[in-house]
């Protein structure tokens, strides 16, 4: 499941590096671009697990 539209993504994220004086199409910024997207793809699929966890819980144990 994608929370987010890729191409929207794509197209404010060269937006913003383009902004900070950066070229989105220079190999050095597409390689960290690639390493920081997986990073955080990786970190919001950690909390959205944690978060249906705790729904979860509250699903059977209801609110206390």
């Amino acid at each position: 499941m994608q929370m987010f539209e890729q191409s929207e993504v794509s197209a404010e994220l060269e937006k913003r590096l383009r902004a900070a004086g950066l070229d989105p199409a220079d190999p050095t910024v597409q390689a960290v671009n690639t390493i920081v997207s997986g990073y955080f793809a990786e970190r919001t699929a950690e909390v959205l697990t944690k978060v249906r966890e705790v729904l979860d819980k509250v699903g059977k144990d209801g609110l206390h």
